[in-house]
């Protein structure tokens, strides 16, 4: 993929022209199963009392609703650098009651607005792969939580299962497409998407880029036939 697609400009235009239908797409581009994989990847979270959680590129809001759900206690700050999903995150997040224990703000993963060791635990859902260098990001992100805390990474990876890799293929570069520009009416999100998930490295070669910005214990769980994995690295004490 040319480096330029992943220009920030042109990301947050694409996902703010995207935004209204974006839930929509995704239960139905994922058959539900997305639900699923967020709720595996928030129960890798640490279990501390009052915890405060980071939600990084929080969308909608999905996993930060996810997390409160899961831990009672628990508080989450939920970012992320395209305003048009913050609207409809914050709309989510106050219709839910939540807002005294869900903030959301603007912020970029690369440059994250908080002091060293602030969290318990980060997360970034679906979002890493469209970070232009996303060791930088991976990086801020071990930055800002604390000694012992964990950072959980959950992003598509490229199939390694032989026999269901050709027909992964052919659904998310032509079927997804398809369906995604004729749901949301917006042409180019969805060609740029598929080849985001195709050219994002594989478990094996994305669990030693993390490991290469210091979190340590990195290991990583495939969901779905590896259409899916999360990724956990503990920063040191």
């Amino acid at each position: 993929m040319d480096k330029s697609a992943k220009d920030p400009a042109k990301i947050q235009t694409m996902f703010s022209k995207i935004a209204p239908r974006y839930d929509l797409l995704n239960r139905l581009l994922s058959l539900g199963i997305d639900s699923h994989w967020r709720k595996f990847a928030v129960g890798q979270l640490p279990k501390v009392n009052n915890a405060r959680f980071l939600d990084v590129a929080t969308g909608t809001c999905d996993v930060a609703l996810e997390i409160v759900k899961r831990y009672p206690d628990a508080k989450v700050t939920g970012v992320d650098f395209s305003e048009g999903m913050l609207e409809l995150g914050r709309v989510k997040v106050k219709r839910a009651g939540l807002e005294d224990r869900i903030e959301v703000r603007f912020a970029d993963v690369t440059a994250l607005p908080f002091e060293d060791n602030t969290f318990d635990g980060v997360t970034i859902a679906f979002g890493i792969r469209n970070v232009q260098d996303f060791k930088k990001g991976i990086a801020e992100m071990g930055r800002v939580v604390k000694p012992g805390g964990r950072v959980v990474i959950l992003e598509f990876t490229s199939i390694q299962n032989r026999f269901f890799r050709r027909p992964y293929r052919f659904y998310i570069t032509k079927v997804l497409p398809f369906i995604g520009e004729m749901i949301s009416g917006k042409k180019g999100a969805y060609k740029y998407l598929p080849s985001s998930m195709l050219e994002f490295p594989g478990p094996d070669e994305f669990k030693k880029a993390i490991e290469e910005t210091g979190l340590q214990d990195v290991r990583y769980y495939k969901l779905t036939l590896g259409v899916a994995a999360v990724h956990v690295g503990t920063k040191g004490e």
